[in-house]
């Protein structure tokens, strides 16, 4: 999932052209269940192959200055789940009794919040809070955070677009989940909460069933279902 930057335009381009070219080169991959470490690897090379065709055309194309994009992907093992994330797409894991963050935020805030010199509370409100220190199409290169989670008891994977983690508190993320039955009604429900919260953003999510018998993806978002948003 992307979320793009830079302007409506701009920010559509970046995010479609991370996603489209990254899920193409994805489909010609494949890896055993032992090679999450090599599915790092892949990620790592391919992210940044792609992180260098987005600045490179910001640079190139004078109304494509600045563009850029947030990411959070997720690669589905047997037993554990791998992430990446640029930017502030999150990653959640639902269980029986709620939900767990996995991925920290890029963002100015949250770096002073990581560091101890604002609360959670002040990062909140801050007015810097969706200030990105780190995306996608800005450097030449870009560091990509990864995670190992452990599928085991995990019910849910939840990518979602900072449109909606900015408007949905995560307890009111909690209840959603856990009080609808089907994937569907889970992620439409989530996106309705963001819209009647008068969300500032485009919401997107993925909502992933970790089951292994059950694995299946549910898509939603705001104004436009699908994991590229360009909208900031």
């Amino acid at each position: 999932m992307c979320d793009g930057m830079g302007g409506h335009n701009a920010g559509d381009i970046a995010s479609e052209m991370a996603v489209l070219q990254l899920g193409n080169s994805w489909k010609q991959s494949s890896f055993e269940a032992s090679e999450i470490k090599q599915a790092e690897a892949w990620l790592t090379e391919h992210i940044n192959e792609e992180n260098k065709r987005i600045f490179d055309a910001a640079t190139v194309f004078h109304d494509l200055h600045g563009m850029g994009t947030t990411l959070v992907a997720a690669v589905l093992f047997e037993e554990t789940t791998l992430i990446a994330n640029i930017g502030d797409s999150r990653a959640y894991i639902i269980e029986e009794t709620g939900l767990t963050r996995v991925t920290e935020d890029h963002s100015f805030a949250n770096e002073l919040k990581l560091t101890g010199q604002i609360s959670e509370e002040e990062a909140m409100t801050h007015e810097k809070r969706n200030t990105l220190t780190r995306s996608l199409g800005v450097g030449t290169t870009v560091k990509i955070d990864f995670f190992y989670v452990s599928n085991f008891n995990k019910k849910f994977l939840l990518l979602c677009s900072d449109g909606l983690s900015n408007a949905v508190s995560e307890q009111q993320m909690s209840q959603i989940l856990i009080q609808h039955s089907d994937e569907q009604t889970k992620a439409d429900q989530l996106i309705n909460k963001a819209i009647e919260q008068e969300a500032a953003d485009n919401a997107t999510l993925c909502l992933i069933h970790l089951e292994a018998d059950k694995r299946m993806v549910t898509e939603a978002g705001s104004l436009e279902g699908g994991a590229a948003d360009g909208n900031r």
